[in-house]
């Protein structure tokens, strides 16, 4: 299975290789991955440090507020802008059915039809009325807009992420959303010979303990309406946390070690098949948008 465009040696796409050669029926999303990841990977992510005082980062874990929420972050506008439309460029080159959509999204940027700037903060303040108006004007899918917007912050969040995580170490965050952003965990990782859950951000990817016998969604720990699914009886390397409080479910793998941030999004994409067992029973993912920009 020869997937278009990729370096070989290259350790992503190795990786999307070896999830393609597992799942054939993924090879047209793993293109897709195949483009985007490297780029983000190899992004400096442009943004400026924060200080943030221990005091201030043990208050707000303790209120259960990320930390990079009301945080007026200084971001390189223009550097995301050209991340953004090396993105829009590299999808339409290789988009599948929505490359037409891609290069409408791609000239719009180019022409200054398309404000990357009131996109982003229209995004991470939780509003959709630009990635609406945006996709309108475009004739294109709002979904499509949005998934560029929020991965062209994700260098720069992940920049954030290593900077921060070292500072909150020893202070307690039990919550099922990222300490740092604010974004869902994207999958559950057992981590260590103590197999200790995780919680992994694929917006930023941070890293935090959970407790095992916790709802992720709305911290339901009752084991009589906790459950598992197993894709396989004979695989228990990979399942399903699912809560029938709230309906939510949570993806979950063992890891060991925890999984790059770059890669998380092929872990994500390898454990596809556990998103459609779970939704064919009735359970969802509880979308949580990350807000990280002062109005």
């Amino acid at each position: 299975m020869r997937l278009s465009n990729g370096k070989a040696s290259d350790p992503l796409i190795r990786n999307l290789r070896a999830v393609v050669q597992r799942a054939p029926d993924l090879k047209e999303a793993a293109k897709l991955y195949e483009v985007v990841l490297p780029l983000l990977r190899d992004d400096e992510g442009h943004v400026a440090p924060v200080s943030l005082p221990i005091d201030q980062i043990r208050a707000k874990l303790a209120a259960g507020t990320p930390l990079l929420h009301g945080i007026a972050l200084e971001l390189d506008r223009d550097k995301i802008h050209e991340l953004m439309l090396r993105l829009a460029t590299a999808l339409e080159s290789d988009g599948g059915k929505s490359r037409i959509q891609y290069r409408r999204i791609r000239r719009a940027l180019e022409e200054g039809r398309l404000d990357a700037d009131a996109l982003l903060a229209s995004i991470t303040a939780g509003s959709d009325a630009v990635v609406a108006s945006a996709a309108q004007d475009l004739q294109a899918d709002p979904g499509l807009i949005r998934v560029l917007a929020h991965n062209s912050l994700k260098p720069a969040m992940r920049l954030l992420c290593r900077q921060l995580t070292p500072l909150v170490d020893g202070i307690s965050w039990d919550r099922g959303y990222c300490f740092l952003c604010g974004s869902g965990a994207a999958l559950g990782e057992l981590q260590d010979h103590q197999l200790h859950k995780h919680l992994r951000c694929g917006q930023c990817g941070a890293d935090w303990t959970f407790p095992r016998l916790r709802c992720s969604y709305c911290g339901n720990d009752d084991h009589h309406t906790l459950s598992l699914l197993y894709p396989d009886p004979w695989d228990r390397k990979v399942w399903v946390e699912v809560c029938e409080k709230c309906k939510g479910y949570l993806k979950v793998i063992f890891s060991f070690t925890p999984t790059p941030a770059d890669r998380l999004p092929i872990q994500d994409l390898a454990t596809l098949h556990l998103d459609y067992i779970a939704q064919a029973h009735g359970y969802k993912r509880v979308p949580i948008e990350p807000n990280v920009f002062s109005p």
